[in-house]
């Protein structure tokens, strides 16, 4: 454990180790095998409030086809599990899995359903992960219009 991540007071800062984490998924996630636009932390762990049975919320921009979900949510599991078997090693809590999943998608976000509402919020906005190949990542149609365009000047 890194000395950064205990508080003066002795308390360790659970938050900051489960954000290196978040950021570490998604810097491993290749968004063109699994559908993925963006992938957002939320809840206790961007709050900077998470404790040692606190789990990591992902919020996941999805525009991939069924079976894209189906491989990412079997890929997420294996993060989760394993996650979860770390932190019992760090701090003797086990949760069963360490990641809390939503999925969302254009549909969601247009209509500011469920946890899609987080994105671009002006109160407890979601925070943003890089993916890995950020550059290459799935564009909505109109920054792939945008991109494709003969008149786009480099």
């Amino acid at each position: 454990m890194r000395i950064e991540e205990h508080r003066q007071d002795g308390a360790t800062d659970f938050w900051i180790w489960r954000l290196r984490m978040a950021e570490r998924i998604a810097a491993q996630l290749d968004p063109a095998r699994f559908g993925v636009a963006a992938m957002y932390v939320v809840g206790s762990t961007k709050r900077g409030t998470a404790g040692p049975s606190s789990d990591i919320d992902l919020l996941i921009h999805f525009r991939g086809n069924q079976r894209q979900r189906d491989d990412l949510v079997l890929w997420l599991e294996g993060w989760s599990l394993c996650l979860d078997e770390w932190n019992f090693l760090r701090t003797g809590q086990r949760t069963g899995g360490l990641l809390d999943v939503h999925i969302v998608t254009d549909e969601d976000i247009a209509m500011k359903t469920s946890h899609a509402v987080k994105i671009g919020s002006a109160t407890d906005p979601a925070h943003p992960l890089t993916l890995k190949n950020a550059a290459s990542s799935i564009k909505s149609e109109p920054e792939q219009r945008l991109q494709d365009s003969p008149d786009r000047s480099e």
